[in-house]
């Protein structure tokens, strides 16, 4: 059953839609757009927001056929579960369970050991049956490892929400996750965080529960 919205919330997309008017999105974008405004407080988000070809209407196939979602950061994997146990019951995984406390190396990340271990390892089993959503709102070293593995050869996500925030190695993981023929949906330039990319999975999460 679908849950209710707020009524602040109601009155606050009231708002979002008197100020951003026509759009030129389809129906699910819209949602997606209007749920990162509503997060972030920044009506100018619809400049830099960018979708694949039916990119929402795929990752929501996908997460009826029990797809699960992929975290780059506990924030995010704890702002999305609930939402995903209230719709479809969708099993949320935080790549952060696989990383190391501790790196000996400052040319890697606790976020690209994670990333790579965790992804070769959903691989090898049933849960990959379904490509996983990715939601990338912290970590661009997370995101160009995921796009390394699957460059080399690997099984290729539902869906990858490319919005890490910041200013070192963003601008170039978003720019080739833009570039592929992977299904995206992408925030331009530095802005990004956990946020705006739970709020983008919720959208499409409370979107499959009609």
């Amino acid at each position: 059953m679908k849950t209710p919205e707020h009524p602040i919330f109601l009155e606050s997309l009231k708002y979002i839609r008197s100020q951003i008017g026509l759009t030129g999105l389809n129906c699910l974008e819209q949602s997606v757009l209007e749920r990162i405004i509503h997060s972030s407080g920044d009506l100018s988000m619809q400049s830099y927001l960018r979708f694949s070809s039916n990119s929402c209407e795929g990752a929501i196939d996908a997460l009826k056929k029990g797809a699960i979602i992929l975290t780059d950061t506990f924030m995010a994997e704890a702002a999305v579960s609930p939402v995903a146990k209230r719709t479809l019951n969708s099993k949320v995984k935080c790549i952060l369970e696989m990383a190391p406390n501790v790196i000996d190396s400052s040319s890697i990340t606790r976020s690209s050991i994670g990333m790579q271990k965790m992804w070769l390892d959903i691989e090898k089993n049933e849960e990959f049956l379904v490509g996983p959503v990715v939601l990338i709102g912290s970590a661009p070293s997370a995101l160009m490892t995921l796009l390394d593995l699957i460059k080399k050869g690997t099984k290729k996500p539902s869906l990858i929400i490319g919005m890490p925030v910041g200013f070192i190695g963003v601008s170039q993981c978003k720019t080739r996750l833009l570039n592929s023929d992977l299904a995206h949906i992408v925030l331009e330039g530095s802005r990004g965080g956990a946020s705006v990319a739970a709020a983008t999975v919720n959208a499409l999460l409370r979107a499959s529960d009609y």
